[in-house]
């Protein structure tokens, strides 16, 4: 808005200026803004942070340090079964998925943090949660960016991992 107004006052916007830059700096930032409001309210544990990772989700093994107890997981499992009318007997079509996985700072037992996912799915998913985590300890993406992508879409947070 301010530039607007400023514009309003001259004759015509700078050179740089088209609709099509306007678009892309509203969806930038926009974005920007977004990915912080959303980085606040992700299911994270709160000691992985961007400046930790080389001490928890990038040191070998840190993740056996933190999964939840097998016992925790299959009642929660049940718990989520039930409540889409899936019988216990069908539990080994799914598996109970860290949305955000614990090698790139998810919480362990928050139930936002928590869903089903039909197996074939969750090993694709699994593919894409290593392959996060390895760029993130390469520091070829930021941390914050591989949470807030896989917490939107993981399918399109997998695009990073060719990208690159």
């Amino acid at each position: 808005m301010i530039m607007q107004i400023a514009w309003r006052q001259k004759s015509a916007p700078p050179a740089w200026f088209s609709r099509r830059n306007h678009s892309v700096a509203v969806a930038l930032i926009f974005s920007a803004l977004s990915s912080a409001a959303l980085a606040a309210d992700l299911p994270l544990n709160p000691d992985v942070t961007q400046t930790t990772i080389s001490a928890t989700i990038c040191q070998t093994g840190w993740t056996r340090t933190v999964r939840p107890y097998v016992a925790d997981m299959k009642r929660i499992k049940a718990e989520m079964l039930a409540a889409i009318g899936e019988p216990i007997e069908r539990r080994n079509q799914y598996e109970l998925d860290h949305k955000i996985p614990l090698a790139l700072g998810g919480t362990v037992i928050d139930r936002r943090n928590l869903a089903l996912q039909p197996i074939d799915e969750a090993h694709e998913k699994d593919a894409i949660e290593v392959c996060l985590s390895s760029l993130v300890c390469q520091g070829k993406i930021d941390l914050e960016d591989a949470q807030s992508a896989i917490w939107e879409n993981w399918r399109m947070a997998g695009e990073l991992c060719g990208a690159l």
